[in-house]
């Protein structure tokens, strides 16, 4: 089984963005009890590389569209600064599912929104979706169950 990620979005200006996003209102039949206030999250992808300096990428992720949708599109248009809370889950040794890593943005912006609509000809089984991407000025990354930590700051760095 794969893990699962949930994503809680704090606005400068929205606030609360995510809130309501995982209801049955915002994601239907596939809304998840507990996680009301997150946005469930598909896949993420972000990068990290040095060759004299550290280069980090955006943050890349995968969702379907629900609540959040236009409100993230208005934090594109607005500039808005957010704090983006990433929590996976994994599966547990006694079978049930476990936060064990957290990733956390600050001074985070929505860089880019690509939404795909699939055909409901010749992709019937697929629901819309979109891609965001968000840079940061700080990320902090949390191995919580085994207790490792690191902390990075999007700039320029020659060492």
């Amino acid at each position: 089984m794969s893990n699962i990620i949930y994503l809680k979005i704090e606005g400068k200006n929205q606030g609360l963005i995510s809130s309501g996003c995982g209801s049955y209102d915002s994601m239907g039949n596939k809304w998840q009890k507990g996680h009301e206030n997150e946005i469930f999250v598909y896949e993420l992808n972000n990068a990290a590389e040095r060759i004299d300096n550290v280069a980090y990428q955006p943050v890349e992720i995968r969702k379907p569209i629900d609540k959040s949708t236009p409100l993230l599109l208005s934090a594109l248009n607005e500039n808005e600064y957010l704090t983006c809370t990433f929590i996976f889950y994994r599966t547990s040794e006694n079978g049930g599912m476990e936060q064990y890593f957290s990733m956390k943005l600050t001074d985070a912006k929505v860089k880019n929104i690509r939404m795909h609509y699939p055909s409901s000809i010749t992709h019937n089984e697929y629901q819309p979706e979109e891609f965001i991407s968000f840079t940061y000025k700080n990320m902090l990354c949390e191995h919580i169950k085994a207790g490792t930590s690191a902390y990075c700051i999007w700039e320029s760095q020659s060492f």
